[in-house]
């Protein structure tokens, strides 16, 4: 395999290709595979880059104007540099082997922080964005719980319950993974997390041009990272169909295991459309941990009640 970039002009070729229009993990992969290095796409011909799967005038248009915007892209790249942001690719020791599960992994990676070999214990905590009151207790203690406990927790910095479980890990004094639906240079956390608390407890991971604003591709492509990036993965309250689901059918496609809160009568539609596909029903706390712990859910005889309080 060639070697990964090493200097900031390399580095500035990835970013620009990364991040330009109509190149996504697939394409992206196919041009490098083909090409062997960014610099190299860019100084392929036309005819050469046409018999890339896909390939129109639209990505050629795409991939010249990324060559244009090249001294551009290395003030940017001096930028992110600067503020301790690394630039990871797919090449890169660094680069999380558990992406390496996705059919098309990011080819690279924006990072804040540092993500260890301990972040590899991890569960995943996701649920709506218009959380219930309920549904914001329970993602804030069950990570913090799971925290206590020395697990890592992946949440994609969304408003409700990604909000709620990561706040949850910080105040336990654990560790917590921000998958951003945006870029980096646009992260802004829970309004609870200072900048102290992500420098001590959390890393910021994006796959996103730094400057992105928020849009629902990127958001649904997150839901992918999130789960390759969890052990095991945590739904709390997912609406009937949305990006929870999303998050829990790519867990699935990955043999991650996955459990659904219950809450009784009114547990939401999409916990359980979750738990007939499969993932395992959890009445608590303990059932979560002992889940998390083992694979396996009990159900104590002696429970006469859900213990998410």
């Amino acid at each position: 395999m060639p070697s990964a970039p090493h200097n900031l002009d390399e580095l500035a070729y990835w970013v620009a290709l990364h991040g330009a229009p109509k190149i996504g993990p697939a394409t992206f992969h196919r041009l490098i595979r083909k090409f062997g290095s960014p610099q190299d796409v860019m100084r392929a011909s036309a005819g050469d880059l046409l018999v890339i799967p896909g390939a129109d005038a639209a990505l050629l248009d795409s991939i010249t104007f990324a060559g244009i915007r090249i001294d551009y892209t290395r003030k940017l790249v001096e930028r992110l540099l600067e503020r301790n942001i690394r630039i990871i690719t797919f090449r890169d020791a660094a680069y999380p082997q558990a992406l390496n599960k996705l059919k098309w992994p990011p080819g690279l990676i924006y990072v804040q922080g540092d993500y260890t070999d301990a972040d590899q214990q991890s569960v995943g905590i996701v649920g709506s964005t218009h959380a219930s009151a309920r549904a914001f207790r329970t993602a804030y203690r069950s990570a913090g719980a799971l925290a206590g406990r020395g697990y890592t927790i992946v949440s994609g910095n969304a408003r409700g319950v990604d909000s709620a479980a990561h706040l949850g890990a910080i105040d336990a004094g654990g560790r917590t993974v921000f998958v951003l639906p945006d870029g980096i240079l646009s992260f802004r956390p829970n309004a609870e997390i200072t900048p102290g608390k992500i420098q001590r407890h959390a890393v910021v991971i994006s796959e996103c041009p730094p400057e992105a604003a928020w849009e629902r591709e990127a958001a649904i492509a997150r839901n992918r990272i999130t789960a390759a990036l969890s052990t095991r993965l945590f739904i709390v309250e997912a609406e009937a169909e949305n990006g929870t689901l999303c998050t829990f059918r790519n867990a699935k496609e990955l043999g991650i295991p996955a459990m659904a809160a219950a809450f009784g009568p009114d547990t939401p539609k999409g916990n359980l459309a979750a738990i007939r596909e499969g993932a395992a029903e959890v009445k608590s706390i303990a059932e979560l941990l002992h889940a998390v712990a083992t694979g396996k859910v009990e159900h104590p005889q002696t429970q006469q009640s859900f213990g998410w309080e």
